[in-house]
């Protein structure tokens, strides 16, 4: 398993790279737009690779862990879910019918 977390961390990385190589092209555009000479081309491959960048470090990424911020509400409602069951029991049970 620490074979893969090391594979993921790796392409992390290659993705972060991607990501400043795709910006600094990007400024290169803008760089080139204000000197008059517009060249496309850089804003193109900047967007591709930025796009490459962001793919990979979205596909690396650890599964985020389960939130605790509503937590209390959580274990309030299991726990009235589990008073009505109770409750309810006694009632549908079929051996108290008459």
């Amino acid at each position: 398993m620490e074979e893969g977390e090391d594979r993921r961390e790796f392409i992390s990385r290659i993705g972060t790279f991607f990501l400043l190589v795709g910006a600094l092209i990007i400024v290169l555009f803008i760089a080139s737009d204000m000197g008059q000479q517009t060249y496309f081309s850089y804003f193109f491959v900047g967007i591709t690779v930025f796009a490459i960048g962001f793919i990979m470090k979205r596909v690396s990424a650890a599964k985020p862990k389960p939130s605790s911020r509503f937590e209390g509400l959580r274990k309030m409602q299991q726990k009235q879910r589990e008073a009505k069951a109770k409750k309810e029991a006694p009632k549908n049970d079929p051996k108290n019918k008459k």
